[in-house]
């Protein structure tokens, strides 16, 4: 089933009504557990913007008009996984603030879909596993917020260091590096330079919807949004499970809601553990040996 919020599906031609629109601060109520402000780590690696560029002042402008009630979605959904994201791309040499191509791509939700791209970073199921995730009828690890985010760091620094341009990169990204290489043609193409050149339509949308999320999110106040507030995620005990468990009996060993198990491990596309070499099962913390108990058990039968 198709994603009906993506922005990666906006046209190119989008006329925006809301040119000039102000809109006073949209506030998101905070939980306790909620940390104020931005991780420093979060910018440490700016991107340049090319904040003149026509498209990306329309695109900025519609994140301040029709596409508010997305942004803010996103800014919810991003609230536990977010910093974990930057931190991973970062770790890869990715500046952090593309991050918000998964606000583009699916607004953070781990179970979007898009003729055939599924999870947080819209990754198709051949890259994904080239970029090493398990993808197969048992387990998409596209949904897990932190091996997806690890897939996607390798494939963006792997196309940024084919283009040397961060830009060049995202337009890879969502259209292939076979057509961002014609484009490119026979010289390096410079952050500066891209939009200079005949670049087609849908490149420029989709880098210009990246870019104008990057800039109101590096500013929020500036056009109208609240600065985010991150929640620390929740811990976990990862455990190796090398025999098929339903996840209703695994729940009761550990006296715990099924529903929880499934938060925990979004990667798994049954209620149950695959019955293969091994799935590394995440556990609420705490429950490691209670399980390691009945699991032992289990295994005796």
């Amino acid at each position: 089933m198709d994603f009906p919020g993506s922005l990666a599906s906006l046209p190119y031609g989008l006329e925006d009504p809301t040119r000039g629109f102000s809109a006073p601060p949209a506030v998101l109520p905070s939980p306790p557990d909620a940390l104020p402000g931005s991780p420093k780590v979060l910018w440490r690696n700016r991107i340049q913007i090319p904040i003149n560029e026509p498209l990306i002042k329309k695109y900025i402008r519609f994140y301040q008009g029709e596409g508010r009630s997305t942004v803010l979605d996103a800014l919810d959904n991003a609230r536990t996984c977010l910093p974990q994201m930057t931190e991973i791309l970062e770790s890869y040499g990715v500046p952090g603030e593309l991050v918000w191509v998964v606000l583009v791509e699916s607004r953070f939700e781990r179970h979007a879909s898009n003729k055939g791209a599924v999870g947080y970073w819209q990754l198709m199921a051949g890259t994904a596993r080239d970029m090493g995730l398990r993808v197969d009828r048992w387990v998409d690890e596209r949904k897990d917020p932190i091996k997806s985010t690890k897939a996607a760091a390798k494939y963006l620094k792997l196309l940024y260091e084919r283009y040397d341009s961060w830009l060049l990169a995202l337009a890879a990204y969502n259209a292939g590096a076979v057509p961002a290489s014609c484009v490119a043609g026979s010289r390096c193409v410079k952050d500066g330079e891209l939009y200079g050149r005949k670049l087609p339509a849908r490149f420029r949308a989709y880098v210009s919807k990246v870019m104008a999320a990057v800039a109101v999110l590096r500013e929020p106040e500036k056009y109208g949004f609240e600065s985010p507030k991150y929640i620390k995620p929740k811990g976990f005990d990862p455990v190796m499970v090398r025999s098929p468990l339903k996840l209703k009996e695994i729940a009761n060993w550990i006296d715990v809601p099924v529903r929880q198990l499934k938060e925990l491990n979004p990667s798994l596309r049954r209620d149950a553990v695959p019955p293969d070499s091994g799935f590394a099962l995440r556990l609420p913390s705490g429950s490691r040996e209670k399980f390691k108990f009945a699991y032992d058990v289990h295994t005796r039968r």
